[in-house]
């Protein structure tokens, strides 16, 4: 086993303590992506916009280690709004707007465990990575800029999951296993339409592209990871 392998095998025994040990869900994940575009009206979009557009942004985050300890840009900008993925420990969500948007969106068999936003300039895109690596975990976007238009980029992008060996193991039942297809690919890829709400399975590669460099406007995500209640 290399070193990859044996990280991964630490990671999912952290992740699957007390829990059901079936917790690596057969059967093929890779195109778990589920898109919306009918939760928010315009106006609840710019009202969401104007609270979190002054909110206390901080440069000089990644969408990965692995990209941290590169430092090829100067990373985006994050607000962390709280609770914690990694230990799965019982969480409330402290700001109505943030607990609003989230009744809204209304998917009852998934359990909120973490909450924050990411903001994107011309020039700050994110990097290609997975936020989980268990069949329970997903993330649930909402896009809360109401003056982006197509031009100005900012595309979230789903990959293969064959990018790295620890991808390939957790895809086993998919077409891009060990034994499976090799080639990476783009899945599938959105544009981040003002009220888009993209929910997927953690384990899909993904990445969110910078706007265009034309572009002077502010992307906000704002970022649920979640888990799904037994």
């Amino acid at each position: 086993m290399n070193q990859g392998m044996e990280e991964l095998a630490k990671l999912i025994e952290a992740q699957t303590k007390g829990k059901d040990q079936q917790i690596i869900k057969t059967g093929d994940f890779s195109n778990s992506i589920n898109v919306s575009d009918k939760v928010f009206t315009k106006e609840e979009i710019e009202k969401y916009y104007n609270i979190t557009k002054d909110l206390d942004w901080k440069k000089g985050w990644y969408s990965s280690f692995e990209a941290k300890e590169k430092k090829e840009t100067d990373g985006y900008w994050h607000i962390a709004l709280g609770g914690n993925d990694t230990d799965r420990e019982e969480f409330k969500i402290e700001q109505p707007w943030v607990q609003e948007i989230w009744d809204k969106i209304g998917i009852k068999d998934l359990k909120v465990l973490r909450v924050y936003l990411n903001g994107h300039n011309a020039g700050e895109p994110g990097t290609i990575h997975v936020d989980g690596w268990t069949s329970d975990q997903y993330t649930v976007i909402v896009y809360l800029n109401p003056e982006l238009k197509p031009e100005d980029g900012g595309t979230i992008e789903f990959w293969t999951p064959n990018l790295t060996d620890e991808q390939r193991a957790v895809a086993m039942d998919t077409p891009y296993g060990p034994m499976g297809i090799s080639e990476p690919d783009i899945v599938r890829a959105y544009w981040p339409k003002p009220g888009r709400v993209v929910t997927f399975d953690a384990r899909i590669p993904h990445c969110a592209r910078g706007l265009d460099s034309s572009s002077k406007k502010f992307r906000i995500s704002l970022v649920y990871k979640t888990t799904r209640i037994a």
